[in-house]
């Protein structure tokens, strides 16, 4: 069992200055190089006008492939792709794919609403109803079908127009394509996802299934279109159970105070960064019945589900999903590594690390359907 967790420090409790860019780059630096040390893959996520690097992940973590074991995997969770011109997406994750010898990990998706379209040139309508991801992303594929020598590739959305006559250089280290990893939050979206021999990430808060029925969704989907056994395996290994909240620690009774420490924290950001910068779009847990997706979000709708306790309450969950046949998982340790509460984030990663992870390690890989 593969165990992922993000790096994060999107919400800083200091003024919008550049003189913090040096300190805030650096303690994201500390806490992917922890991570990585610890076990964990360190994965990164894409904000625009939100701290110094999320802006551009995937330089970000080239900077840190070198400086971590080469068993570890760079995940990205995920690559706002309607902000990409397409070529240039594809020549970005290739490249890097091509520097990790294939251990990237690239998790695609619209990118929020607001600021960060309305900052790319992209119409809230074309961008809201996933329609400018979905058309870059048919793009993006047939770039990387595309050899030398076919017939030219011409291509126009809203946003990109352009003629292919060579192929896009470098290709992936392997196969068609790296490791992709889509967003499914619709049933639509997980059919979809094993229609093409995606992985996808599968439970989501938002999701308007089940987890159990999501799998389940999923891997009949992916029996019934015929992959190779290599894409299934690859399909298996690394669909994604996300968990956004996640506290460790020597008593259930400590991880709750520890947990609603570290919350109260993170929604203080919020509403500093709301303050200063107008409302927060983004994907939302379903809000109250009187209360916008918008208005849930800030008030922590996607930490709803806490999961706080001791490393044994903790692999139980775990276990939970081992039965389900999970092989990778994500995990958000909650504490602001910018913040006070830097030491609840560092102390569930340790413990988990020592006490959870060791649990599931020697768990292999489901790798045919027909066992389901």
């Amino acid at each position: 069992m593969e165990f992922s967790t993000m790096v994060l420090t999107m919400y800083v409790p200091v003024d919008d200055e550049s003189a913090s860019d040096e300190r805030i780059l650096g303690i994201a630096i500390e806490q992917a190089l922890t991570a990585a040390e610890l076990g964990f893959n360190p994965w990164f996520t894409e904000h625009h006008f939100r701290g110094p690097w999320h802006s551009n992940p995937m330089q970000f973590a080239a900077y840190i492939a070198p400086q971590i074991s080469p068993d570890r995997y760079l995940g990205f969770g995920v690559l706002s792709v309607p902000f990409y011109n397409p070529v240039r997406l594809v020549e970005s994750m290739n490249l890097l794919d091509q520097l990790t010898k294939g251990r990237t990990l690239y998790g695609l998706g619209s990118g929020w609403a607001g600021a960060e379209p309305d900052a790319m040139g992209i119409e809230a309508s074309y961008h809201a109803n996933s329609q400018a991801a979905e058309e870059t992303l048919q793009i993006v594929e047939k770039l990387w079908d595309f050899k030398t020598g076919d017939p030219a590739l011409v291509y126009e959305t809203p946003l990109h127009r352009g003629v292919i006559k060579r192929r896009v250089t470098p290709s992936p280290f392997r196969g068609r394509h790296p490791t992709v990893i889509r967003t499914a939050g619709r049933d639509a979206s997980v059919i979809k996802s094993a229609q093409k021999g995606w992985p996808a990430f599968l439970g989501a808060f938002s999701a308007e299934s089940s987890l159990e029925d999501q799998i389940r969704l999923y891997r009949s989907t992916l029996a019934a279109s015929n992959h190779s056994q290599g894409v299934v395996e690859e399909c298996l290994r690394w669909c994604t159970c996300d968990w956004l909240a996640v506290v460790v620690a020597n008593t259930d009774e400590e991880a709750k105070a520890l947990a609603a420490e570290a919350r109260a924290e993170h929604i203080a950001m919020r509403d500093n960064y709301i303050a200063q910068n107008g409302p927060m779009h983004g994907p939302v847990a379903k809000p109250k019945k009187d209360q916008s997706s918008q208005a849930s979000y800030a008030a922590g709708g996607d930490m709803i589900g806490v999961i706080a306790g001791t490393p044994d309450t903790v692999a139980a969950r775990v276990q939970e999903l081992a039965n389900f046949g999970v092989n990778h998982l994500l995990v958000r340790f909650l504490g602001e590594w910018a913040g006070k509460t830097r030491h609840v984030s560092e102390q569930s990663m340790r413990l988990f690390s020592q006490y959870v992870a060791p649990r599931f390690r020697d768990i292999p890989p489901l790798r045919d359907l027909s066992s389901l």
